[in-house]
């Protein structure tokens, strides 16, 4: 802990449970001698979400998911785990085809962040895909259910999104990011 306050101390950290998506810590920590504390992490896995334009520019390939958390369909952009081994780029990629039937001749990255520092450890890297194709092949997972692919205007989606019309948190950051990526160019 080398940016730590000055005296914490990890004293012992031990998993306490384990699943391919989720892994939960306990830290036995020492707050510079005041108390202890039993701080609880989890590590999640790292993914990727792409915000896919058409080719005017004036449109984003959107899907319509079941989330049984929430028990119901959501408006979201493609996103997905990144697999051990592989790059953000390449998952990327990978989880546009497979959630849209879309590929794009370019991808750029726009930024990462994370959803939860407070608890969690997990990396969401936000990707904008330009020269969509449809390759009509589509290979969902077992938890996924996408009962819909379109492209909806920049402005709706812009819409939506002021109106709290997309939930999903992943989604909703890649969106800013990847709008103001595209209306401003990189670096602005």
């Amino acid at each position: 802990m080398k940016n730590a306050p000055e005296g914490w101390k990890i004293l012992s950290s031990r998993q306490v449970y384990n699943h391919r998506y989720l892994s939960v810590y306990e830290d036995e920590m020492d707050l510079a001698g005041k108390r202890k504390k039993t701080y609880i992490r989890g590590r999640r896995l790292d993914y990727s979400t792409i915000v896919p334009f058409s080719d005017d520019g004036k449109s984003i390939l959107t899907i319509k998911s079941y989330r049984h958390l929430v028990d119901s369909y959501q408006v979201e952009v493609p996103s997905g785990y990144i697999e051990k081994g592989e790059a953000p780029l390449a998952a990327a990629r990978r989880e546009l085809e497979e959630e849209t039937g879309y590929i794009a001749k370019s991808m750029v990255k726009v930024g990462s962040y994370t959803l939860d520092y407070s608890m969690f450890e997990q990396t969401g890297n936000v990707f904008a895909a330009y020269g969509l194709e449809n390759t009509g092949t589509k290979k969902l997972g077992s938890m996924e259910e996408i009962s819909q692919v379109r492209f909806v205007r920049l402005q709706k989606v812009k819409k939506m999104l002021l109106e709290g019309r997309i939930l999903n948190a992943a989604s909703i950051v890649a969106l800013y990011r990847a709008i103001h990526y595209h209306e401003t160019g990189p670096g602005k």
